[in-house]
């Protein structure tokens, strides 16, 4: 009976630890996936930085430099990269 026990509790803890959290990463991505369109800036898992300019139904068009384009799945964006905000100036009286 101890042991009925603690095998549903490890199933349980294998649950909250690993499959939840999987499952969650995976909603995240494909709403990423779902939610691209031209002029968002991404990261891909090969670590290309571009522009996507043209989605497509399976790939994505992304512009890595100037009129360089290259495509990629989709499935290959890993996260959007969000614009930097403007450096705020301190005024004189800040600085050490």
């Amino acid at each position: 009976m101890t042991a009925l026990i603690f095998l549903v509790g490890l199933l349980a803890l294998f649950w909250l630890l690993i499959v939840m959290p999987q499952r969650r990463r995976r909603r995240q991505q494909e709403a990423l996936i779902e939610e691209l369109e031209p002029g968002d800036e991404v990261l891909t898992v090969g670590g290309l930085l571009g522009t996507v300019r043209e989605v497509g139904e399976h790939e994505v068009v992304l512009e890595i430099a100037t009129e360089t384009r290259v495509r990629v799945a989709k499935s290959a964006v890993s996260g959007r990269i969000e614009p930097e905000a403007e450096p705020t100036e301190t005024p004189e009286t800040q600085l050490p």
